[in-house]
């Protein structure tokens, strides 16, 4: 009685520890794995400066603009924050390309779709942003180099349709106007086009 009353005791020890085995894996299988970086509390940050390539394909004015060839005098790199990210490349033709999406939800999946424009709200509502919304400019020069113009967009929409720790793609349409320019928000003008940034790099300023 007591040899069996033993295996009776090691077959129940036994099926505990095989129970807690099979649970463990089950909660890990049924782990989702982010495509979107995790923060810098999770993750140790990479100082190693990648080699960060970018293609952006506009028409604004039904006139085409690309930028494809990044300056390295400048500092260009991805700012990811709270509830929003930030980027700004600009190119060896001293063209330049700005994106700011703001939404509570960026990190967790895509695509996300922003219809609305920071450019339509006031300008203190701009100044602190409470919506989900974008803001998407580019900066062109003419042939001599001599002026600088400005087009973002006002009306439409952008479209955060990939964001992975190896590449962002954003796509836009509707309608710009130009910066600095008197009434320039009663002369609108079409503007659409992509934008792809591979192997970027990073600066994590969330909390």
């Amino acid at each position: 009685m007591k040899t069996i009353y033993k295996i009776t005791i090691l077959m129940l020890i036994a099926s505990n520890l095989f129970g807690c085995k099979s649970d463990m894996k089950t909660s890990s299988e049924e782990t989702v794995k982010t495509t979107i970086p995790e923060t810098s509390k999770k993750k140790k940050k990479d100082k190693t400066k990648k080699n960060t390539t970018i293609q952006v394909d506009a028409l604004i004015k039904e006139g085409k603009v690309n930028l494809d060839k990044i300056d390295p005098k400048f500092n260009s790199v991805v700012v990811l924050f709270n509830d929003f990210i930030q980027l700004k490349y600009t190119d060896i033709k001293k063209q330049t390309v700005l994106v700011h999406l703001y939404d509570t939800d960026i990190y967790k999946s895509t695509p996300i779709t922003f219809t609305q424009q920071i450019a339509t709200l006031p300008p203190k509502e701009q100044a602190l942003i409470k919506v989900k919304g974008s803001k998407l400019s580019i900066s062109i020069t003419n042939s001599e180099r001599r002026s600088l113009h400005i087009s973002e967009l006002y009306q439409g929409e952008v479209i955060l349709k990939e964001f992975t720790e190896d590449k962002i793609s954003i796509s836009f349409k509707g309608k710009g106007f130009s910066v600095g320019v008197n009434n320039a928000k009663s002369n609108l003008f079409p503007m659409e086009g992509h934008i792809i940034i591979e192997r970027y790099n990073i600066h994590d300023a969330r909390r």
